[in-house]
């Protein structure tokens, strides 16, 4: 390599290596995906809530469980005075995992579950039904309170990702409300502020989304316990107030302790199975990708290696040996057999083959059909190959002639090789 192509080579490695440091350094965007999950500090995962769990459950083990609820809960069939958590924007449950939440809370253990709405079997077991859609905007500002009286009616502000919602229908004779979402004035220029201040068909818009808010001039339910056996369930649906967003904003700590302290005084087992920041890693691969450090090592040295293989083997590499053709035994092999039927005195045998061959021939080259070898197949056959219609004919009756004796003569035989070669040769 010459003195120019190193300092070339220099120059990019140097500028690769400063892009480089500049990714390692630049911090990463910040996420706002709904994560609830134990280990993630972003907004809105539930680090902090879980790293807290331990003082507002004093002298109570406090641990995660990674499993669905039916793996976990088939061995606590004897547990009793525990707490099981859920918390993520939605949950799925089927009817046999419902089956076994059932039978958990019956024993005198609560599980707590806190979610944007309520649907499928859970639903249907608890007899709980939520507004679905909040038809104003997506992002919504919620107030919140708790009705218990210990709680001096105090009541909490949410903005940023929370949502409007509400239960729409619940069983009476089991289902106590212990919490409610609250209107925040929406009549009273919220919606115009909100709007902005237009004439003509703003103001239509403005009228339409006043009269659709009159469902929110009243308290609506938002967190209810359903007595099961000796326990409960309770069910929440705000769960962006255990985030690290609002945990961390002053006073909002305070609800979520409010909220919890209907819970057991026992152990707690806090689902981080059913999120939706759950990482799921297949393969190291996928692990060392999903980092930025690691990606960034990972893709340095692949680089890294290719190019010491493309110098390496320019440098050093290896002489080609010289590999000899293989034989073509392909007329060595022909004269044996021909020397066999030679000496067996098959004439009629060879005879056959010869023209089997040829017709073959005509069949993969030209195109054409031998089962009937007529005056039409000969003008065809003749236009075809270019060979005249005398010579055409004349090879095509010597085959239907030969095709037609039982026993032939070396003559015949010399006769049909010389006919088929002059016809290939024009």
């Amino acid at each position: 390599m010459d003195k120019k192509s190193k300092i070339y080579l220099y120059i990019f490695f140097g500028l690769v290596a400063l892009l480089f440091i500049a990714e390692l350094l630049t911090p990463p965007p910040l996420s706002w995906e709904e994560s609830y999950t134990s280990g993630d500090k972003i907004p809105f995962g539930a680090y902090v809530l879980y790293d807290q769990l331990d003082e507002l459950f004093e002298d109570n083990k406090v641990s995660t469980v990674k499993v669905d609820p039916v793996s976990f809960l088939k061995n606590k069939d004897e547990e009793e005075n525990a707490n099981y958590i859920f918390i993520n924007n939605y949950l799925g449950f089927d009817q046999t995992e419902v089956d076994y939440l059932m039978k958990f809370a019956e024993r005198g253990n609560k599980v707590f579950v806190s979610t944007r709405s309520i649907t499928g079997a859970l639903g249907d077991s608890l007899k709980l039904e939520s507004n679905r859609f909040y038809q104003y905007y997506e992002q919504d500002t919620v107030r919140v309170r708790l009705n218990n009286p210990q709680f001096q009616n105090r009541s909490y502000i949410y903005k940023r990702g929370s949502a409007y919602r509400h239960f729409v229908n619940y069983d009476t004779t089991r289902t106590t409300v212990l919490g409610e979402v609250l209107p925040f004035e929406p009549v009273k220029g919220y919606l115009k502020k909100f709007l902005g201040e237009k004439k003509d068909s703003t103001n239509s818009l403005i009228e339409s989304a006043i009269e659709k808010s009159k469902s929110r001039q009243v308290p609506q339910a938002n967190f209810v316990e359903v007595k099961v056996g000796d326990g409960a369930i309770y069910y929440h649906l705000n769960p962006i107030a255990f985030t690290n967003y609002y945990m961390l904003e002053e006073g909002k700590e305070q609800y979520v302790a409010e909220v919890l302290s209907y819970l057991n005084d026992g152990p707690v087992y806090f689902d981080d199975y059913g999120k939706s920041g759950r990482r799921v890693v297949a393969s190291p691969l996928r692990f060392i990708l999903s980092n930025t450090a690691l990606k960034w090592a990972w893709y340095l040295t692949l680089f890294t290696v290719f190019i010491y293989f493309l110098f390496k083997s320019k440098r050093e590499q290896r002489a080609v040996p010289v590999i000899k053709p293989l034989e073509n035994s392909t007329v060595e092999f022909t004269k044996t057999i021909g020397n066999l039927y030679f000496q067996s005195g098959d004439v009629t045998g060879i005879i056959n083959k010869k023209i089997n061959f040829f017709l073959e021939k005509l069949r993969s080259k030209y195109f054409v059909h031998t089962e009937k070898m007529d005056e039409v197949f000969i003008k065809r056959l003749s236009v075809k190959t270019g060979v005249s219609e005398k010579q055409t004919k004349d090879i095509i009756d010597y085959i239907n002639h030969l095709r037609a004796k039982p026993v032939h003569s070396d003559y015949e035989l010399k006769q049909l090789n010389k006919k088929i070669q002059d016809f290939f040769k024009d």
